[in-house]
Order: structure tokens, then sequence, then C-alpha cells
């Protein structure tokens, strides 16, 4: 994957010295920006010596840049960058300039822009930009906004049929998915990708820095974790300190699915070569009938938290009811003989059931669905479905919470009547973010042993990451990205 390297500096000494250490660094081109610059700069000499291709840029207001300058300006600043050792440089889409170029900007490649902040249209709309930039014999790059799944389907489309004119172009993806864009550059044709120096000099929302890209080989893993909303998500954390561990340069991206659009998503990830993703709420239940087939776990739980792209198959596994049987032994808890109370019906539902059947519990479940209640005390041995006044009569060995609600995001409160709570009891909340919830504070204040979500998280990670890459960082390591990632 060639790399061009995004110079964002105040001044051309700045720059200059960016410029070497991003040639150090083994960019294969610079783009220097010069439209952040607070005014455009006389003395260019500094460029003058340093042997790597260079890009100049001067991005308008109206594309995404901050120069609000004369066209007479801009010209003036290319031609010096020309005479200063500058090989190519950029224009957008419909510039004057683009008319002049014989004539007054000479021998210089030139890169014809586009660039969308407010999203992704039709991939025949992408096509039409390329098409349009390409006929000015330059090479055409176009930049979109990313806001979902089918924004990142466009453009592998778009991507797909511009290369078949064997013409060079680069085609990007802009915010956090659109990372995707920059990581398959390849993948998609491009001709390059864009970069940034280091972390906090980014050029573009998504950009990388140099450094990660590097680390990146044709075989380091692409994962993920799909939800809507994602805003609590502990999970990059955990798998970036996994990878890290195991010495791969993958990565782990957040990608916030909308439940209308998890079956184009899966078309993303065949298309874009993610190897695997963690799936949370609200897609757990949803996802298991559009996957190709499901591991015994999956199977036996009716529910997948872990997806693994094998042979071109979307195979479906759940590590969350290891995670669940974990956090039990850890905190030294038998569920044999024990009555317990799981409230909640989805996904994280179904994986402590699971367990708790297993383990030889009478459990009963309430959720404010009392069908979906019903439905899931069907699925295992020793369930039953409960309502508001039946719990409030009964004491409950063990309490675990499935429900969204106290996590960061989400509404707080607590998600059964307080009376249930009492000493002696395990109380589990699968929430970990915040690391306790209003429940794990009335239950720990009546004398309950208490455990929130994040020995669930760390073991059902864990089994994950092995799944996806067929290593094992050891769980400390999810336990310590978790402390750090807590202060």
């Amino acid at each position: 994957m060639r790399i061009c390297v995004s110079i964002v500096e105040e001044s051309v000494e700045g720059a200059a010295r960016a410029v070497a250490e991003a040639k150090d660094g083994g960019a294969d081109l610079v783009e220097v920006r010069f439209d952040l610059m607070p005014s455009l700069p006389t003395d260019l000499s500094p460029f003058k010596a340093l042997d790597i291709p260079k890009i100049a840029t001067l991005r308008t207001a109206s594309q995404g840049g901050r120069f609000s300058g004369t066209e007479r300006a801009r010209l003036g600043l290319y031609q010096s960058c020309l005479r200063s050792g500058f090989d190519m440089v950029d224009l957008e889409l419909g510039s004057p300039l683009l008319e002049r170029r014989d004539r007054e900007l000479r021998h210089a490649g030139v890169i014809c822009s586009y660039h969308d902040h407010q999203g992704t249209p039709s991939p025949s709309s992408i096509l039409e930009r390329l098409v349009l930039a390409s006929a000015k014999e330059t090479l055409p790059k176009a930049a979109f906004q990313v806001r979902g799944a089918k924004d990142l389907l466009s453009i592998a489309d778009a991507a797909r049929l511009y290369s078949s004119t064997g013409k060079e172009f680069v085609l990007i993806g802009m915010g956090e998915m659109g990372e995707l864009t920059r990581l398959r550059a390849d993948r998609l044709g491009c001709a390059y990708t864009y970069a940034s120096l280091a972390q906090g000099k980014e050029a573009a929302p998504g950009q990388l820095d140099l450094a990660t890209m590097r680390s990146l080989s044709d075989d380091a893993p692409i994962l993920g974790i799909i939800g809507h909303p994602l805003g609590h998500t502990l999970s990059p954390r955990l798998h970036h300190a996994a990878l890290k561990e195991v010495g791969l340069g993958g990565r782990y991206l957040r990608l916030d699915v909308a439940p209308e659009e998890l079956e184009d998503f899966l078309q993303v990830a065949l298309e874009y070569d993610i190897r695997g993703f963690n799936v949370t709420i609200p897609h757990k239940e949803a996802i298991v009938p559009l996957l190709d087939r499901l591991d015994g776990s999956a199977d036996k739980v009716g529910a997948v938290n872990t997806v693994l792209l094998q042979d071109g198959q979307l195979i479906g596994h759940n590590t969350d009811a290891h995670g669940v049987e974990m956090t039990f032994r850890e905190m030294g808890v038998e569920a044999k003989g024990k009555k317990a109370l799981v409230v909640g019906a989805g996904g994280a539902a179904k994986a402590c059931c699971s367990f708790l059947s297993a383990s030889g519990a009478k459990v009963s479940v309430y959720n404010r669905t009392r069908q979906r209640a019903e439905d899931l005390a069907k699925r295992f041995r020793g369930c039953r479905a409960t309502d508001l006044e039946s719990m409030t009569l009964e004491r409950f060995d063990i309490v675990v919470n499935c429900t969204p609600l106290g996590m960061a995001g989400f509404p707080s409160g607590l998600p059964l009547p307080e009376s249930v709570l009492g000493e002696g009891q395990f109380v589990m909340d699968t929430v970990y973010n915040p690391p306790e919830t209003e429940l794990l504070r009335v239950a720990k204040a009546k004398g309950a042993l208490t455990a929130n979500g994040e020995r669930m998280l760390a073991h059902q990670a864990l089994r994950s990451f092995s799944l996806w890459t067929g290593k094992d960082p050891g769980v400390e390591v999810m336990y310590r990205a978790l402390r750090e990632a807590s202060g």
C-alpha cells in the first residue's frame, strides 16, 4: 500500500522537518497543506533538498480547507512550489486553474480532487465525479463522508467500476467508519491512500497515522464491533492491547451500524475483507438468520456476539456464555441448585440463561414484554418467565441484569424493584461502563456480593480474539486494558 502523509504545520520550516520525518518513517509521498498555514509563505527553499515526491495543496473553504484567497494568489503559490521541488499540485474539480494548467502549471502533475463532507452519494454519482476529474488528464481523487454501511458499499462499487478503465484514482471515505477505505485502499484499487504523520496531526476525519498504516501488512487482521449506539464500548481498547501483545499489526474498528443497515454491513464485511467482528446491542439476535452458519456455541444460546469470516462464509459464535461462566468462577459463586433471576430477554440474557441452566440453577426471566421472557425461557431447561408481582414475592440467590439500563448513553435507574435485592445475594450487572451502576450500588449497600460486566467482557473478548487470530494474549492483557481505560 502506497502512503501519502499529509503535513499540517504552521510554518515552512516545521513542514520541511515533518516531510523529512515522514520520509524516514516510510512514506511514499507527502502532501503539504499550505491552506492550514496562517498565511501563504514566500520562501519555500527548505523543500528543495527533500528527496521525496511532494504534493502542494491549497484547499478551499468550500471543499473543507481554509484557503479563502484569490485564484491568482493560489497560482502564485503553486508556481513557487514547482520551482522549489514539488512534483504535483492539488486542484479541486471546477477550479479555473484546470483550464490554464498547460500554460501556467507546465510540467506539473495535477490531482483533481472533490470532497463532500455531508455524505456519500450513489455509486453512479461517485463514478461521475471520478470521470469528470480524469477528463482533465489528471489523477482523480474523491473523498466522501461515510455515515453508514450503505456508503461503504457505494464507495466499493464505484471503485470496482472505475478500476475497469485501467486508470489510476484515489477514493476515500471520511469519518470513523471511513477508516475501512483507508485500510483497504489496495483492495479498492487506489493509487495510494493518505495518512497523518502522527496521532493528533490528522488533516481529515478518519486519517490514521503513518506508523499504524505501515504496521499493517497484507495479512494484518481488520477486526471490529458492530452495534447502535457504540459510545459506551471499550472493546477497541482491549483488542488493540491484544494485537500489540501478540505482535500483530491489525486494527479493531468501532462500526456504528443501525438496525436497518445490518444486512448491508455483512456485505461490507465481505467487500472489505474484515477478519471478524463482535456484535452488541441491538444485533445479537437479529444477525442470526443472516449468517451462513452458526457454531455450536451460538446455536445453543440462540444469539451471536462474535462473527468469523472464513472461506467467504460468515460464521456466528457466542463467547458471552463463556464470559458469564468465568465471572461466576472468578467470583467464587456456585450456581447449582440456586434460584436465579435474569432481567432482560436479549442476547446477553440468553447467554446468562444458557450458563445458569447448564449449571443446574432454577432460573426466572423477567422482561417488560412478557412474551419475550416466555420465548426465552422455553429454550432452556429449568427456566420460566415471571412478572413484577411474582418477582417481589420470591427470594433469589442470584440476580443478573442483562438490559442496557444504567449503561453510558442509555437511561439510568434500576431494572427491577429495589425490594428484590438483599443481603447474601450475588448480583451481576452485564453493564461495564460505568464500572458501578445504580443497581450495583444499591445491591452492595444491602450486603450483596456484586460484579459488573468487566470479567464477562474480558473473557468473551479473549475467546473472540483467539477465534479470529489463533493467538492467546492472556486475559490479564484484557484486564490491564480495562484498568487503563477506566483511569
